[in-house]
């Protein structure tokens, strides 16, 4: 006998083998138990997860002998015919094929006829969506007044693409994307009836690249049997490549570290796996739609299709953007979307919408401008009170005094400093201002701190240059990269980083040393700073107080006052034209 797929061969037959559907299962057991069978029906949701399973089981249920009934034998003729398709009372038909007008007239032709034996004809239109507005035209009125004997079942992935006045005439069920949970089950289930020898770690790897599609999850298993030996994790992960979401939080990472070339290699690791550009723009605006999500509405978990692994890897994220950046993001990418309509090019608009993102000064448009004050007010604090860095006691022997954080007023505003009149001060050759020792008692506007400069690292230098960390570490190890996926720093003082990590066995895998100089030797390449590392699971308290520390001495004895005026000049290029007195 020829080999049976195992999606077919495990294809649920009736409505408890329903895998993650109970909803739907539930309501349409209670109508046939009430003799409440509906003339038509819309099952909508993603690919894998059921929806013509179910038009079958309905059949059925509708025409198994001891029918109508929720518990349709499986035995009986009808059963079997129907299980095998080859009933004379169920019509299936492909829209996506079969989408001319008359294809769908010579269909309904058959509409009025008796059945050939069983209690209801079912009509089964898969893709529904694809059908022409002709074909829509030609369904709908034997959709608004079909005969008793007759059922119709339309499923499509699409639902806003079906016309509102069939929608209008159906019942709509909405089946939703399979736990990851669940699917790890159903394949340890399936993988014992086979005798299929794989690391239960790999069938992890295979739920979560499903993104909730049982037939994918089971088309890959099926693959992996095909090995001489027992599949592991890398035998899963060389087969199935990188998840579309797990790629998404990093093109996001390189988006939040205005990191362009880490962007531009991910984008195209992305498109030579085969994603299509203008499929990638639709997935990075609904990735940025779930960061805004959780960002703003943190409890409105229903509105959001994620396991929930993704949803904390969402949540560790949205805290690297703003609303007002996430949207931004989404205004360039819907552009790219409706200009790829009419362009041959659509991987370069995909380039230049996420470019824009990452990079605002290279988007002319005045969203761009937007985008480049925002990050020169988070860098001077204006959205809110900068945290107070405690001084640090000067080696024995220097005359230096630590440096202060700059202050911050209340109101969230950079405060006022009076403008100096132009002094014989000396500058030294590029630099930007006057030397500390020409100073006097005003404080001088202080550029921001450099990132790069390992005496003057803190907290929130790691957190946005964490994205390029990770990359830096996957590029060593990708287990280190998974167990650190999500992760997010939490504290930084006293020369120690505390980061935080999803459960208390990733806190103790990253705690091995050979795992956690990956991540300090990541860090150096990063930022060139080399901090002890200690890892917290989520949820457990940091012993390290959250108080951010710059490593070192550096130089200045008065406290620093941000010069909104001047960190503007050096952050937009631009030059005072004329000042202006206040009095």
């Amino acid at each position: 006998m020829a080999y049976l797929s195992l999606y077919r061969k495990y294809r649920p037959q009736n409505f408890d083998e329903l895998l993650g559907q109970e909803h739907v299962a539930r309501t349409l057991r209670n109508a046939l138990t009430e003799a409440r069978v509906a003339h038509a029906y819309l099952f909508t949701g993603p690919r894998g997860t059921g929806k013509t399973s179910t038009a079958r089981i309905l059949a059925k249920a509708l025409n198994c002998v001891n029918g109508p009934t929720p518990d349709p034998c499986g035995k009986c003729d009808a059963c079997v015919a129907i299980t095998e398709g080859s009933s004379l009372d169920v019509f299936e038909l492909d829209a996506a094929s079969h989408s001319g007008v008359d294809e769908t007239r010579e269909i309904l032709s058959g509409v009025p006829l008796a059945t050939a034996g069983g209690n209801k004809k079912v009509y089964v239109i898969d893709e529904v969506h694809m059908l022409t507005t002709q074909s829509f035209n030609a369904l709908l009125k034997t959709l608004e007044e079909p005969p008793e004997h007759v059922v119709f079942v339309l499923a499509t992935t699409d639902p806003h693409k079906v016309l509102p006045t069939i929608v209008s005439r159906t019942q709509r069920f909405d089946f939703r994307r399979i736990t990851v949970d669940d699917l790890e089950v159903h394949l340890a289930d399936i993988a014992t009836r086979e005798k299929i020898e794989i690391d239960p770690a790999a069938l992890t790897v295979i739920a979560r690249h499903a993104e909730g599609s049982a037939r994918d999850a089971l088309s890959a298993l099926d693959q992996l049997s095909s090995l001489e030996q027992r599949a592991t994790v890398d035998d899963a992960e060389r087969l199935l490549g990188d998840r579309d979401d797990d790629a998404l939080v990093e093109v996001f990472d390189a988006i939040a570290a205005h990191d362009v070339g880490a962007l531009f290699t991910r984008l195209h690791s992305l498109v030579a796996q085969g994603s299509d550009p203008r499929q990638l723009a639709f997935a990075a605006m609904e990735h940025a739609r779930a960061l805004l999500l959780v960002a703003t509405a943190p409890d409105a978990e229903s509105l959001l299709d994620a396991s929930e692994t993704d949803r904390a890897a969402l949540a560790l994220q949205s805290d690297r953007f703003t609303p007002e950046a996430l949207v931004r993001v989404m205004d360039l990418l819907g552009k790219a979307i409706t200009e790829m309509r009419n362009a041959p090019n659509h991987r370069l608009l995909l380039e230049v919408a996420l470019v824009r993102a990452a990079a605002p000064e290279t988007d002319p448009t005045a969203g761009g401008l937007s985008g480049r004050i925002e990050r020169l007010e988070r860098r001077i604090g204006i959205d809110g009170p900068a945290p107070e860095v405690p001084a640090v006691a000067p080696s024995s022997g220097s005359s230096v005094p630590p440096r202060r954080t700059p202050n911050v007023a209340d109101s969230g505003a950079p405060t006022p400093v009076k403008k100096k009149e132009p002094s014989t001060a000396s500058v030294s050759p590029g630099s930007e201002g006057p030397s500390s020792s020409a100073a006097g008692d005003e404080p001088s506007a202080s550029p921001p701190v450099a990132a790069g400069d390992p005496a003057q690292v803190g907290l929130g230098d790691i957190k946005e240059s964490w994205g390029v960390t990770l990359q830096e570490v996957r590029k060593s190890s990708m287990r280190v990269w998974g167990l650190l996926n999500p992760s997010r720093p939490l504290s930084f003082a006293d020369g120690r980083l505390d980061v935080e990590v999803q459960s208390p066995y990733h806190a103790e895998e990253m705690s091995v040393v050979a795992n956690s100089n990956l991540v300090a030797d990541a860090l150096h390449a990063a930022l060139g700073v080399r901090p002890e590392l200690r890892f917290n699971a989520r949820g457990a308290e940091a012993k390290a107080e959250p108080v951010e520390e710059h490593i070192g001495v550096v130089e200045d004895a008065q406290p620093v006052t941000a010069d909104p005026v001047e960190l503007v000049r050096k952050g937009l290029g631009a030059e005072v034209v004329e000042e202006k007195s206040n009095s």
